[in-house]
């Protein structure tokens, strides 16, 4: 980012960099942990069905860090790049799988709690980046409206 692009944030970028990779933890977990569950769910005619959403929001959320790190580097930081880093790194850790992967609501039901921590820390960046970073609170907005979107969605599949 150039300097008058420096100048338009007026956070302190250290702790928004901190902030960035909690979130580029958050997602790179979120989609590990989604794309294991959507390849070994099984045991209800409606597996197939979670497991193509789960694969399709893995895929979401690999976008999501794509985005958070071309963000991070903009502003001059790097990106975690010790996978062993991601869980202390991250906000709320590792969406662990249920070990039966046949336990459907149990599945549904960890991905919903992982989409209700990232909706909550895209709303609180959200809040902190208002007015005080366009670039980043736009970005940090479009992510935070995909992740309600998820949340819907599993959700759903409990009514």
């Amino acid at each position: 980012m150039g300097s008058k692009g420096k100048q338009i944030v007026s956070l302190d970028v250290a702790e928004l960099l901190a902030n960035l990779n909690r979130l580029y933890a958050d997602e790179w977990l979120a989609a590990y942990a989604y794309n294991y569950m959507g390849q070994v769910v099984t045991g209800r005619p409606a597996a197939k069905q979670l497991a193509a959403l789960l694969l399709d929001t893995s895929k979401d959320e690999l976008e999501h860090q794509q985005e958070l790190a071309e963000r991070i580097a903009s502003l001059g930081g790097k990106p975690v790049a010790d996978v062993s880093k991601l869980v202390e790194t991250s906000n709320d850790g590792y969406p662990t799988p249920p070990a039966n992967e046949k336990d459907f609501e149990a599945i549904v039901r960890t991905v919903i709690k992982a989409e209700h921590g990232a909706i909550e820390a895209y709303n609180q960046l959200a809040q902190k980046t208002h007015g005080k970073d366009p670039i980043t609170y736009n970005l940090i907005i479009h992510i935070l409206s995909e992740e309600v979107e998820h949340e819907d969605e599993f959700e759903n599949l409990l009514s």
